[in-house]
């Protein structure tokens, strides 16, 4: 549910107003509530992933697949990493490294070719 109601709603507005309307939007707030709520969730994966490799402690879990995407999209394909303080998250910047490392994970970023 946290990622439902939290990672993907607020990584995916954050986008949206980052890479693609914050250009065109005179009014800077809504990209700055997106991200400082991006930032807080991050923080709060950061707590979770100290606690173990994964979101739900040792084990790889559907947790990790729902919420390791939108965390990919967010640095990678929305260039936000700046605006949210990435730096700041060395647990998700590991738990990621493992993520995007997991052979399925490749082959399915190969989709389609």
């Amino acid at each position: 549910m946290w990622q439902m109601g939290g990672v993907g709603p607020m990584f995916g507005q954050l986008g949206f107003f980052h890479k693609f309307a914050g250009k065109d939007w005179e009014d800077k707030r809504p990209r700055e509530r997106y991200a400082a709520e991006s930032r807080r969730l991050l923080g709060v994966l950061e707590q979770r992933l100290t606690a173990g490799a994964w979101i739900m402690g040792g084990d790889y879990t559907i947790a990790d697949m729902a919420v390791f995407p939108w965390v990919r999209n967010l640095v990678g394909f929305y260039d936000a990493g700046e605006l949210v303080g990435w730096a700041d998250f060395p647990q998700v910047q590991r738990a990621l490294a493992a993520f995007v490392e997991r052979p399925a994970v490749q082959r399915g970023l190969q989709i389609p070719a």
